[in-house]
């Protein structure tokens, strides 16, 4: 850079030399005078702007600072610049890049500053807190969240600089499990800690599918554990004399049989739950019309229906549904055996459908008990009962309506339930049509 300032007061100097010389050309000493102060104005000015930056600049790049004159200074100027113009973009790129990475993660991302303040969250952060967008930002942790275990997490991670997991299970209103991993933020293994980077998993429904196993197998158990120790205890009653008795040993066979059937109807049921929940049972859809099936479901019935003098109405016409034929008769039998089981003699069962453009829905409706309010979500569970004695003592295997919403869910259509204590239930479930292409 000397070389270029030397260059430059040189050529300034040689510029300005025959200024001096003037009055030997021109009458006026005055006009030299003022010639010369101007162009000593003019240099400092031509410096002050233009050399001083680039001396700063070169400063700034050492490698251009060894250029031996001014045009290669400019050129290598130039070339840098441009270096650093490319390397800006890449930079922008690269941070748009991850912004987006971070906005699109399924898993919730927050950060902290330096000062211990939220400087980042993610739109899944604020999901899963339920947190207004951008509200976050600026505010400490124990602004945000009023969970002791969340807050103290960021609070040990600043200021241990250890990595720290944990799960927390959030309180109302949220009611989530989540699983968090937080690590410092440093530039450097053994730099000061500049924040704190926390991942949250939600595993909510993780959870609530391990529950539901859980329950299942105790389900399952139970289920099959009554009915066993039922059919053992009779049996041990008969060998131990009381095959002596005839009346006797003819009332404990009907109950073992009673017992055997029962089981033979849960194991059935559970196979069928099973292949419907993996997708091994292949759907063989085809044109169906529901009247001709309902009509069969009614005369396997029909006995039953005669006596508890139920009223059996159907109110169908003549549209097709694009079903498996198998699958739909199951779930009529299901709906429509619920039905007869849970209403009182003298009562009515009605079987109608509603048009809905693409799909058609289906409903059967009974005057029987009703179903409690805080029952109906949970009706459609495995093993839920919502009279557990009086299903046991009708026969059911708690399964009959889990497996019809797994058949509707195949047929990508819908099943829920209208009903209100005293006054009887309506079972729902929408197909989809027939089309003739």
């Amino acid at each position: 850079m000397h070389r270029i300032r030397l260059q430059f007061v040189t050529g300034l100097v040689l510029f300005i030399l025959p200024v001096f010389f003037s009055k030997y050309i021109w009458s006026s000493p005055g006009f030299s005078l003022m010639a010369a102060g101007w162009f000593f104005f003019s240099g400092y000015l031509l410096y002050s702007y233009f050399i001083a930056p680039l001396e700063r600049f070169s400063v700034l790049m050492p490698e251009v600072k060894e250029a031996p004159h001014f045009m290669e200074f400019i050129r290598e100027t130039g070339t840098r610049l441009e270096e650093l113009r490319n390397t800006a973009r890449r930079a922008i790129k690269e941070k748009e890049e991850m912004a987006s990475i971070l906005f699109s993660m399924v898993e919730g991302v927050v950060t902290t500053d330096s000062g211990g303040r939220i400087s980042f969250m993610n739109p899944a952060a604020e999901r899963l807190f339920n947190l207004e967008h951008g509200s976050a930002l600026g505010k400490f942790p124990r602004e945000v969240w009023r969970e002791f275990e969340l807050v103290e997490l960021f609070h040990q991670v600043f200021v241990t600089g250890k990595p720290q997991s944990k799960e927390l299970n959030l309180d109302p209103p949220l009611r989530k499990y989540l699983s968090l991993e937080l690590v410092p933020i440093r530039a450097a293994e053994y730099e000061e800690t500049r924040g704190v980077l926390a991942v949250v998993r939600d595993l909510t429904r993780l959870r609530h599918l391990e529950n539901m196993r859980t329950e299942f197998v105790a389900n399952v158990s139970h289920e099959l554990r009554t009915p066993l120790t039922s059919v053992k205890g009779f049996i041990e009653t008969l060998l131990d004399g009381g095959l002596e008795n005839m009346e006797a040993t003819k009332r404990f066979l009907t109950i073992i049989y009673q017992e055997t059937d029962r089981l033979n109807r849960l194991i059935n049921d559970l196979l069928d739950l099973s292949r419907l929940e993996s997708g091994e049972t292949e759907l063989k859809r085809a044109r169906v019309f529901l009247a001709p099936l309902v009509e069969e479901v009614r005369q396997t019935l029909q006995n039953r229906l005669t006596e508890k003098n139920l009223s059996f109405s159907v109110e169908l016409g003549p549209t097709a549904v694009w079903a498996d034929e198998d699958r739909i008769r199951e779930v009529l039998v299901n709906l429509l055996d619920n039905a007869v089981k849970y209403t009182p003699d003298g009562g009515s069962i009605k079987v109608s459908e509603v048009d809905h453009g693409d799909m058609q829905e289906f409903i059967i409706c009974d005057t029987g008990f009703g179903i409690p309010r805080e029952s109906i979500p949970r009706l459609f569970e495995r093993f839920y009962r919502v009279d557990k004695a009086r299903s046991r003592e009708m026969g059911g295997t708690g399964l009959g309506l889990s497996i019809v919403k797994h058949i509707i869910d195949r047929h990508e259509g819908k099943v829920w339930v209208q009903s209100e204590l005293g006054k009887g239930s309506c079972f729902h479930f929408m197909l989809p049509k027939f089309q003739q292409e």
